[in-house]
């Protein structure tokens, strides 16, 4: 089995709805995809991630890994950015945690190691 890498531009990701969003990430994941997202997940799109996540866990579909790199920051300064178009948060990792081992985070990089079976 090989380790299929994708990585999904900001572009595309902005052209989709939330729910359409969430659906692709899942449909890709269960495909045994790793993505790294170029623009990270928002806390509210993670947990809904891991929400649709749970209610389709099955053995063929054992769930997800995910990781974000750069953190979103809070309050006003956040939101001015937005509203400017600029970007406030980093990139996102997710991948099926049956490839998915292990993602390691600290504030410089993230570390994944996948491993096939």
């Amino acid at each position: 089995m090989k380790i299929s890498l994708e990585f999904v531009s900001n572009r595309m990701l902005e052209s989709m709805g939330d729910d359409e969003k969430l659906k692709f990430i899942l449909k890709n994941v269960k495909e045994s995809k790793i993505l790294v997202l170029e623009k990270g997940l928002t806390r509210q799109e993670e947990r809904r991630l891991f929400q649709r996540t749970m209610e389709q866990i099955s053995k063929s579909f054992p769930g997800i890994e995910i990781s974000s790199f750069g953190e979103e920051p809070e309050g006003l300064r956040s939101r001015l950015i937005q509203i400017l178009g600029g970007k406030t948060q980093g990139i996102t990792i997710v991948g099926p945690s049956n490839l998915v081992k292990e993602i390691k985070r600290d504030p410089d990089k993230l570390r994944v190691l996948a491993e096939l079976k």
